[in-house]
């Protein structure tokens, strides 16, 4: 069964005999051809997005797309993607992707990631790829070709078996102007798809086709294939235009703007790849495979536009991206790693690591530098592993400085970085927080004042509020720079008890500090009574009247807590002093408690009512023990 869709139209640019970019004679590879393994267990198809400078590549097994950058770093993966195979750069700059055991054409956007899915339709499996007439056209697994429209104003739909072969496997497809070619086994059909239906042209045994691609305009057509298959035919008749001399057992073919053509071969990675100029049947330069291994059927790309050819190989169970040609100027990165800060006498280590491509034994320059001025330290040149160490122990505070200068060459672009840190002595300071034992009434606006001693840099203090109970997080109330005084201030609205907190996070050489101060609230608590009938001083306190056959109702507001109870007392005088009568505990319904106090009243007493909030004995601990005032009372006839 295939797994690869070469693409059809690269652009318009890709015309036979163009001469924009000259090759030199055969020679050895360049200095820089590179190999990155990747993580795929299986091989579908590779695609190079020259716009957005990604690769694409499929692993049917796994059923993941990987996508790359062109050092072969991967940059995103996309799963969930049953026997992905065949890949497809449209024209508006769209990649799609068959998707056979979904049923399905998945499209992903400039950036790679998955934009929408075609399908499924249970009656399609598509393997391979092309578009042409404003439609993309699958290949499927039972030798039909299938077409998705593209561009109308109703959601296209996947229509299997638009045009019926007589493959018996998915056929390779390549598309160029009107026409579509097709191969499979050792056939290959061209069909005219300008109408509505399609119509059969030549159709022709060209040998075991394992790679097909056609020029944008539709004149060539490049096949390759075992028994010393490599050669250009015409669409119309499928007349050979001419041979290419690459070797026996042709496995993969691909061709760039300037129509220079790249053949692959699977028996050997000595003179794997062979490229050849616009128009020439002799190889202008012929690559082996670092590492070795053996090119996979369909695995050669050219980067669109430029320089850069890509290859998938494989070796056992591994596969490797291959970068061969003349990659031009490739960029280059270093990473370079410093400590925050190092206390004056203690030992810093310094590390870079160079970024992929980046070879061993290019210059380098690593510099120092302190207060007293600088000098170089480290490699002179880049090391086998890409990385280096550098233990560094300052002996003076103030500011250390590195810096990694790469210079590069014709072949690397150049690059540098540099990171800094602080050397100095860690030391204390001092912080305080006023108001700490402090009591409040409920709903009182309190200023809490922090204040900061001495510190190396940093200044910025954050004053932060925990009410007790678990139903109110702890919240930053403010965070401010400390003034001349090291003064930092905030108001907070007192409704729980609550634990305030003071931070300094620290600098480089002052040691972070939190001091709390813990301040408790009362509630807010009264009662009233309900049912009298006047009031009136008796002496100099003021009374409520009721009359004796009137059962008197308490009501008590408190501030509300879930599960809280009010404490109401209830005291009579005995002609001498108050004395304790009645004291009970009443849940608070939202902020209220009602009590009625029932049976025989006694004319001509004197009583008093109150109502608090007692802390642990009315429910909770967020507040602190509150007292109401008295409400006086007496019964008359």
């Amino acid at each position: 069964m295939p797994h690869r869709i070469t693409r059809a139209a690269l652009s318009a640019a890709l015309v036979a005999g163009s001469t924009a970019f000259a090759l030199s004679v055969p020679g050895p590879a360049s200095a820089v051809d590179l190999k990155v393994d990747l993580p795929i267990s299986s091989f579908g198809d590779i695609l190079v997005d020259g716009a957005n400078g990604l690769i694409y590549i499929t692993d049917p097994a796994a059923g993941k797309v990987y996508k790359t950058d062109y050092a072969g770093a991967v940059k995103s993966t996309t799963a969930d993607l049953p026997g992905v195979s065949g890949l497809l750069l449209a024209k508006d700059g769209d990649v799609f992707a068959a998707v056979p055991g979904a049923h399905s054409i998945v499209a992903f956007n400039e950036v790679g990631q998955k934009i929408a899915t075609y399908g499924p339709n249970p009656a399609a499996r598509p393997f391979t790829l092309a578009e042409a007439r404003g439609a993309l056209w699958f290949g499927e697994a039972d030798g039909g070709i299938g077409k998705l429209p593209r561009g109308g104003d109703e959601e296209p739909e996947l229509t299997p078996d638009v045009i019926t072969t007589t493959f018996d496997e998915a056929p390779l497809l390549a598309a160029g102007g009107s026409s579509l070619v097709a191969a499979a086994g050792t056939d290959v059909s061209v069909f005219d798809v300008s109408t509505a239906t399609p119509s059969t042209g030549a159709s022709q045994s060209l040998g075991r086709t394992r790679d097909l691609v056609a020029n944008a305009d539709g004149s060539r057509l490049l096949v390759t294939g075992p028994a010393g298959l490599a050669r250009a035919v015409k669409p119309a008749d499928l007349s050979t235009i001419q041979n290419y001399t690459a070797g026996a057992d042709g496995t993969a073919v691909a061709v760039r703007t300037d129509g220079t053509v790249a053949v692959g071969i699977g028996s050997t990675a000595t003179k794997a790849v062979s490229v050849f100029a616009p128009g020439s049947a002799t190889p202008t330069r012929q690559f082996s495979l670092p590492g070795g291994g053996t090119l996979q059927p369909g695995g050669l790309a050219w980067q669109p536009g430029g320089p850069r050819l890509f290859g998938v190989s494989r070796s056992g169970s591994t596969y490797t991206l291959q970068i061969l040609g003349d990659p031009a100027v490739l960029t280059t990165s270093v990473q370079l790693t410093v400590p925050a800060k190092v206390d004056l006498g203690q030992t810093a280590t310094i590390t870079g690591v160079f970024g992929t491509p980046v070879p061993a034994g290019l210059p380098v320059v690593i510099t120092r530098k302190d207060s007293t001025g600088s000098r170089r330290v480290g490699p002179t040149t880049v090391p086998a592993n890409g990385s280096f160490s550098i233990s560094d122990k300052p002996v003076r505070s103030g500011t250390v400085t590195y810096t990694v200068a790469l210079a590069g060459n014709a072949d690397y672009k150049p690059t540098s970085a540099t990171k800094s840190f602080q050397v100095g002595t860690t030391k204390a300071t001092t912080l305080t927080l006023d108001r700490n034992g402090s009591t409040f009434a409920a709903g009182s606006t309190v200023t809490f004042t922090a204040k900061l001693g001495p510190t190396s840099s940093n200044r910025t203090v954050e004053i932060w509020a925990d009410p007790y109970g678990t139903d109110q997080p702890n919240r930053l109330v403010r965070k401010a720079t400390a003034n001349s005084k090291g003064v930092v201030t905030a108001a907070f609205k007192l409704t729980r008890t609550t634990t305030m907190s003071a931070i300094f996070r620290g600098d480089n050489f002052t040691s972070a500090r939190t001091v709390r101060s813990t301040v408790a609230t009362k509630v807010s608590v009264s009662v009233a009574l309900d049912r009298h009938y006047g009031t009136g001083n008796i002496g100099s306190v003021s009374y409520h009247f009721l009359r004796s056959t009137v059962d008197p109702r308490f009501i008590t507001s408190m501030s509300p807590y879930p599960g809280r109870s009010a404490l109401l007392e209830i005291q009579y005088h005995d002609g001498k002093q108050w004395r304790p009568w009645i004291a009970t505990y009443s849940r608070l319904y939202g902020n209220k408690a009602y009590n009625d106090l029932t049976g025989t009243h006694t004319v001509g007493l004197k009583y008093r009512v109150r109502a608090s909030y007692v802390y642990a004995k009315s429910g909770d601990t967020v507040n602190t023990s509150t007292y109401g005032g008295y409400k006086y009372f007496t019964f008359t006839k």
